[in-house]
């Protein structure tokens, strides 16, 4: 069975090091071609950023405006999806702004 987000150290050193690279405000999307006809996910929001509880809730925001936005991507990519630090500021609709931009400049909307 196939797991439909990034889990792996592997797979995502394959994606930093191999995929292109969009940077906006507040998020930087990494982004690579799979082999699958579905994308798969991957979140980092490192501890800079602030307690445990802050950077949860930044992930729980961030995956779901990928859950939202997936129905409108192109299907075979692996994207990270790296929070800045300057995040925490950010609600829920100017994460889901700045990530919709990230796919546009990635070209990865239909």
């Amino acid at each position: 069975m196939i797991k439909r987000k990034l889990s792996k150290t592997s797979e995502f050193k394959k994606v930093f090091s191999e995929g292109r690279r969009v940077e906006g405000k507040n998020l930087v999307i990494f982004v690579l071609e799979n082999d699958y006809d579905f994308n798969r996910m991957g979140t980092i929001v490192k501890k800079e950023t602030g307690k445990a509880v802050d950077r949860n809730k930044i992930k729980r925001r961030l995956k779901e405006a990928a859950r939202i936005l997936n129905k409108k991507l192109l299907s075979g990519y692996d994207i990270i999806v790296l929070a800045k630090n300057d995040i925490r500021k950010a609600n829920y609709f100017e994460i889901h702004y700045d990530l919709e931009s990230l796919f546009y400049k990635g070209k990865l909307f239909l």
